[in-house]
């Protein structure tokens, strides 16, 4: 495993060539959905509790000053490596990764850091693959053998979309969760960000969208409610795991309580319509695969089947 610190790039002839993800994947089934955003939270709060990645987003998000444009632009630039055109897809993998190479600088314990550290730009793309699985497991029906194999090998071929070397990449499921538990219990820890994220006031004080002209009163009251149910939610979903790491507290009241939402959400979901059931972007996605089939065609080829799971 290399060094937290390690200040040098992942060298691109490394990566294997990259094949975007067609709309016959799990992936897009589920990626794009409404439902997915409830997994992004503790995602985010496993992502930062990486060191690399805490001084990283401490000094260069506006994840508190401007948290609607920076879920805007993060929609913008990740979810086409999903939902658009091979191409498309494959320059906007590339965009991503070129993005982080400016994302360094020193900590608060001044050690140099670089966002493309191996471990910890690998760590940002592990977390999905987990999130994954903990979205049907939670909020739908539990992933078949055949299903989680699949998604593994998905979630793969998406790292390379990344730009992450084959070797930063755990080669079977077994390997994958020794590591994801590892990196849990060895490399993270509470940091400002992650300690912010868990705040209950980072929800009840999330500032009015851009434009809104809802007034004052309502929007406290509105956040008032749908913050501490959010909070609620990032707390339950939450790897189990990650909670007993950092003693966050959770009874069995939260627990039955989050059972109940669990439930809410899956019969919300069965009741949309299949089209509402996505964010716009991966909705006129699915759109453009109708219109546009053959624009996909050639990269419905599915990844060589691995051995081993959790």
């Amino acid at each position: 495993m290399m060094s937290v610190h390690a200040a040098q790039a992942v060298p691109e002839r490394a990566v294997s060539e990259p094949v975007p993800l067609g709309p016959d994947s799990l992936t897009w089934q589920h990626f794009g959905t409404w439902r997915y955003h409830l997994m992004l939270p503790q995602a985010f709060v496993m992502q930062v509790a990486h060191p690399v990645i805490d001084a990283g987003v401490g000094q260069h998000s506006v994840y508190r000053t401007d948290p609607w444009g920076r879920a805007k632009r993060s929609t913008a630039l990740l979810w086409p490596v999903v939902y658009a055109r091979p191409e498309e897809a494959t320059r906007k993998g590339r965009q991503l990764r070129e993005m982080h190479r400016e994302i360094k600088g020193v900590d608060k314990h001044g050690k140099r850091y670089f966002a493309l550290d191996p471990e910890a730009y690998g760590w940002v793309h592990c977390t999905g693959y987990d999130a994954n699985i903990r979205l049907l497991e939670l909020f739908d029906v539990s992933p078949t053998r055949a299903q989680r194999t699949r998604l593994f090998l998905e979630w793969r071929q998406m790292g390379r979309m990344l730009g992450i070397r084959d070797d930063d990449l755990p080669d079977t499921e077994q390997a994958y969760w020794q590591h994801f538990e590892s990196i849990i219990t060895e490399r993270l820890e509470m940091g400002d960000v992650a300690q912010d994220l868990l705040d209950e006031r980072h929800y009840l004080q999330t500032p009015k969208p851009p434009g809104s002209t809802m007034p004052d009163a309502l929007w406290g009251a509105v956040t008032s409610g749908a913050g501490r149910l959010l909070r609620h939610n990032l707390l339950g979903t939450l790897p189990p795991l990650f909670r007993e790491r950092f003693d966050i507290p959770w009874t069995d009241r939260d627990e039955r309580r989050f059972r109940l939402w669990r439930r809410t959400v899956r019969t919300t979901h069965k009741l949309l319509p299949n089209s509402m059931r996505y964010i716009p972007l991966a909705r006129e996605a699915l759109r453009d695969v109708r219109r546009h089939p053959d624009a996909y065609q050639w990269n419905t080829t599915a990844p060589p089947r691995a051995e081993g799971a959790r």
